[in-house]
């Protein structure tokens, strides 16, 4: 049977229009059938999916794009694809929203934003203009159902920034635009760049925004990307995804590329300056990256991640998908941390509620363990063969150790993980759905995202923890 060698760089510009239909029926065959296939997160029908892009509630309607390369597993041409949710639990398919077809975007439409502005929803993304991969900002207006009235609203300076240039983020100020974008400087450092509009179509460049880290500038790596920015209780919430920071420490920036965030002043347009006192994680784990938030109706910070990173390749990749989106996210500002927990509507999918034990059978490895703990303890995950997954705390530490696998994959990134316990008594909220884990510990300010591959699940062992465990199902 036919298969594209995507070695060949070409190949990773192929059109969906230019795929022969039965090549594309049977990908997706594939990935509907392999096992690490989710039950009820967010995964591409087949080839691959990363950053969420475009997040949005409209008349209790939340839109979620994502990026997405249908020929295959790896990075290529990129489009948005489309889904709707009132529940976060069941999804409307609405297929591909943008495809790479107009002058500003004709390589790629890459990650990009949603602005609500009473009824009206503006779009800021990324667009790959041409052949030599030349990245611009782009504007559409969204109308609840297409996108339209696309076009190149910024080009890239290349007197200000290589050709890593991507991933705008505006908010409105009284009645000014204002938009953070990503960027390598000549220097090779990462930086933010500030543009400021009149409308929300039209902008002109302030200047870079100097991040202040209790009055000395942060160095931040090589690049800058996905910045997002909001203001809650007169403070400013900046996240990121620098990357080339690394630490010499077991528990900081050990993923391939991290994610930080900083709580401080408001963004002082004026200076250009970001004053905070502490940048932290946004989570531990092997597989996060690219966060975006937005404010739903009833006024909550709903956060979705790409469960996946660019570097690693993963065993589904066989089968002709990669990647999904982590679970949703309520976001919120406690103690001068950013609390992360599942949306409360993810209860839902609870089925089959006991109590925890020593040892858990487990029939389908889908499923939430609530556990409540004031000393150490240790949850592993695995079959019959002695492949598992485990995670523990000491009571100083945290550990996710995924050395002993079915098949562990990405091994030069390592295979352990490990924070710092920030509380003793709390409790430990466990979601697993086949091929991921999400942890949220020391009440949501902890978190660890990973993909997991071990065949057959068939127990879950816990020492030391009290609570509840339940099937998921949709």
């Amino acid at each position: 049977m036919f298969q594209y060698d995507f070695s060949n760089h070409q190949n990773r510009h192929i059109r969906i229009t230019d795929m022969p239909a039965e090549y594309f029926q049977r990908i997706q065959e594939t990935t509907r059938k392999d096992p690490y296939y989710p039950v009820w997160h967010i995964a591409p029908k087949c080839g691959l999916m990363n950053d969420p892009n475009g997040l949005c509630e409209i008349n209790g309607i939340h839109h979620i794009f994502y990026q997405w390369f249908p020929a295959g597993p790896v990075h290529g041409l990129k489009h948005w694809y489309h889904l709707t949710t009132k529940d976060f639990i069941h999804y409307e398919d609405h297929g591909v929203a943008m495809y790479p077809d107009t002058e500003s975007d004709s390589y790629g439409c890459y990650t990009g934003m949603a602005l609500k502005e009473g009824e009206k929803v503006h779009v800021f993304y990324t667009g790959i203009e041409n052949e030599e991969m030349i990245p611009c900002t782009c504007y559409a207006r969204f109308d609840g159902e297409k996108l339209t009235d696309r076009k190149k609203i910024v080009e890239m300076d290349p007197d200000q920034t290589t050709m890593n240039y991507r991933d705008p983020y505006v908010w409105k100020r009284d009645s000014e635009y204002w938009m953070l974008t990503g960027a390598e400087s000549k220097e090779h450092e990462g930086i933010l760049m500030l543009y400021r509009g009149k409308q929300a179509d039209s902008y002109e460049y302030a200047g870079r925004v100097r991040l202040l880290q209790n009055g000395q500038e942060a160095m931040l790596g090589y690049m800058l990307e996905c910045p997002n920015y909001y203001e809650e209780n007169q403070k400013g919430v900046l996240f990121c995804s620098p990357m080339g920071i690394s630490s010499e420490n077991k528990y900081d920036y050990k993923n391939v590329f991290s994610v930080v965030y900083m709580i401080g002043k408001p963004l002082d347009t004026e200076r250009k300056e970001f004053h905070f006192p502490e940048m932290y994680e946004l989570d531990k784990g092997f597989d996060f990256y690219a966060p975006q938030s937005y404010e739903d109706e009833k006024h909550r910070r709903i956060l979705f991640g790409w469960l996946g990173n660019s570097k690693s390749e993963y065993p589904t990749d066989k089968n002709n998908w990669a990647h999904m989106l982590t679970l949703p996210r309520e976001i919120r500002i406690e103690e001068e941390r950013l609390v992360q927990q599942p949306v409360e509507e993810l209860k839902q999918l609870r089925a089959n509620e006991r109590s925890i034990t020593e040892h858990i059978k487990v029939e389908e490895c889908s499923f939430e363990l609530e556990g409540n703990t004031e000393s150490a303890f240790s949850i592993e995950i695995g079959n019959k063969d002695g492949n598992c997954l485990t995670f523990s705390a000491d009571g100083e530490e945290y550990c996710l150790n995924r050395s002993d696998m079915t098949e562990v994959y990405a091994e030069k990134f390592g295979t352990i993980r490990y924070a710092k316990q920030l509380e003793k008594k709390q409790t430990v909220r466990v979601m697993v759905d086949r091929s991921s884990i999400e942890i949220f510990c020391d009440h949501g300010k902890t978190v660890f995202t990973s993909r997991m591959f071990i065949a057959h699940v068939s127990y879950v062992k816990v020492k030391n923890l009290s609570g509840k465990f339940y099937d998921l199902r949709k």
